[in-house]
């Protein structure tokens, strides 16, 4: 499992070329699950302001 920062134009592009699973908002975040071509389970923890985390959960 991998966990790194991520601005938000990497993430946009995470969810264009990955089918999105789930979208779940909060007040401070919004979690979506996607599974992407190439890099698998993404799980992305986005910020207000557009950037933010993305774990790479393994098969």
């Amino acid at each position: 499992m991998r966990v790194f920062d991520a601005e938000q134009t990497l993430i946009e592009d995470l969810k264009q070329e990955g089918k999105v699973v789930v979208t779940k908002e909060a007040e401070a975040f919004t979690i979506t699950a996607v599974r992407h071509p190439t890099l698998g389970k993404l799980v992305i923890v986005q910020k207000p302001n557009g950037g933010g985390v993305v774990v790479e959960a393994e098969e």
